[in-house]
């Protein structure tokens, strides 16, 4: 932009660019932007503490086999384990997160 408005604010809605206007320094056009939902989240985000950090999970080795997760409803005889066929890894672990299919590996054995 240019002339004495050369900077400008927006934000993205429902997938579409929203200008909210034109400013004439930075600093004011950052003040409009934090004040919108958009805005007022980035800095909630920002200001959030840090997530807790992840459990250590056991390496594959470190399971008993008793602590392994059963299912008669899959072919592999595993919960979370699908057979895709032949080749050097046949066996695919997944897990349904938050609707979305998530694979965390393939595998020679099940």
């Amino acid at each position: 932009g240019s002339g004495a408005t050369p900077y400008r604010v927006s934000v993205q809605r429902g997938g579409t660019t929203v200008t909210l206007g034109r400013y004439a320094t930075a600093e004011e056009a950052a003040r409009v932007y934090a004040a919108t939902p958009e805005g007022i989240a980035d800095l909630a985000a920002r200001d959030a503490p840090p997530p807790p950090p992840q459990p250590q999970l056991p390496s594959n080795s470190e399971l008993s086999s008793s602590e392994l997760i059963r299912s008669e409803r899959s072919s592999t005889g595993f919960k979370g384990v699908g057979n895709l066929g032949s080749g050097a890894t046949p066996y695919r672990v997944s897990v349904q997160r938050g609707g979305t299919t998530v694979t965390l590996g393939r595998y020679a054995t099940a």
